[in-house]
């Protein structure tokens, strides 16, 4: 089965902004009392699993942007390869923006829990594509990717990071159809 990848045109990037924004408005808040904040931050040591999910989505993304712009052909293409170094900063402040003020519990072999889930395979970006071509659509197909399970995400969330979530997901979103050569 071949992946044909698909133009996002700003109406879709809208319509995604805007489903991930109405999702997070109506996600329930933690409000106990008028005024307070409709977002607790999770105590440090706390795991918050839809942080931990958004920020190794974003560490693969780096690790794809990283090894894509290795590549000789990628490299030989000034434009792509300053397209794809600007996608790969922006990445970086994804990451510092939902890893802010949030402190992953410390991972002690001890203290992981016994599941049936086997571990997550190792990310695709260890054995990127050969040509620009191919590394651009494998790059896209990665931010729509994430852009989805963002949005997912966002339904499981306070409401503060499901705002930032929310936009997270439109420039990923964004990233995806600047890949394609659409106008986002």
């Amino acid at each position: 089965m071949t992946w044909v990848p698909a133009v996002l045109t700003r109406r879709m990037l809208l319509t995604v902004t805007g489903v991930a924004l109405v999702g997070a408005c109506a996600a329930p808040s933690d409000k106990t009392s008028p005024g307070s904040s409709p977002a607790k931050p999770v105590p440090a040591g706390q795991p918050d699993p839809v942080r931990d999910r958004a920020l190794a989505a974003e560490s693969d993304l780096i690790a794809r942007y990283d090894a894509a712009l290795a590549l000789p052909s990628v490299g030989a293409d000034a434009v792509l390869s300053a397209k794809l170094r600007t996608i790969r900063a922006e990445h970086s402040s994804h990451a510092a923006a939902i890893g802010a003020g949030y402190t992953p519990p410390p991972s002690t072999p001890s203290s992981t829990p016994l599941s049936s889930t086997p571990p997550p395979s190792p990310p695709a970006a260890t054995v990127p594509p050969v040509d620009a071509k191919t590394t651009v659509a494998t790059l896209a197909k990665a931010e729509q990717d994430a852009a989805s399970a963002r949005t997912t995400d966002i339904l499981s969330t306070d409401a503060a990071t499901a705002m930032l979530l929310a936009s997270v997901a439109a420039s990923e979103a964004g990233h995806a159809a600047l890949l394609l050569g659409g106008t986002a």
